[in-house]
């Protein structure tokens, strides 16, 4: 299903405030998460792993769904807070996403690994992503205009590769046997939910 993506929606919210005509639009979901989910077959240990990686995951996803609302922020200042907010939680979750899913061990089916270290380094690159563009915006002073207006799209227009990032579910329903795990699976489930709300 089609979403906004939040850097365009912040981008023209940085526009309306700079030129002071206030912005009234809203945030409506955002893509997230790239890459997928685990593995495993029918069997409990299956189960438990995918529903382990996709419980790593679930945050990272929440977190990059939920960009701040524009329409919210009374001035520049208070919305170059909030994108610096959003970056910062989105940053620090994607990382923690990386970590759960190394504690997750090996897969016990074949090829969930590959799926694993595919979207660890999707989850990296944007984390990184993520860290440069709030270094970025940190340093716009929200008094210049000039500078909300070149600085704050330039920085977050990086995170446009949010809007190309399918269901992290993607991967796993390609795999007979890592489908039917995460079709068990508690936390695979919740991110197919939030794909879907």
């Amino acid at each position: 299903m089609p979403r906004s993506t939040p850097s365009v929606l912040l981008l023209s919210a940085v526009a309306a405030m700079a030129f002071g005509t206030g912005c009234t639009s809203t945030v409506s979901g955002a893509a997230s998460a790239g890459g997928a989910a685990p593995a495993a077959q029918g069997s409990g240990d299956a189960v438990a792993w995918v529903d382990q990686v996709c419980g790593s995951l679930l945050p990272f996803v929440r977190t990059a769904a939920t960009p701040p609302e524009p329409s919210e922020a009374s001035s520049p200042a208070e919305l170059v807070e909030d994108i610096t907010g959003y970056l910062d939680e989105a940053e620090s979750a994607a990382g923690s996403a990386v970590d759960g899913m190394d504690a997750a061990g090996p897969s016990p089916v074949a090829g969930g690994d590959d799926v694993v270290d595919q979207l660890g380094e999707t989850l990296t690159s944007l984390e990184s992503t993520f860290h440069d563009a709030r270094t970025r915006i940190e340093a716009v002073d929200v008094n210049d205009r000039q500078a909300l207006l070149s600085e704050v799209p330039a920085a977050v227009g990086s995170l446009e590769k949010l809007a190309a990032m399918p269901n992290p579910m993607a991967d796993l329903q390609a795999s007979p046997e890592l489908d039917r795990a995460g079709q068990e699976a508690a936390n695979c489930q919740q991110i197919e939910r939030e794909f879907e709300g």
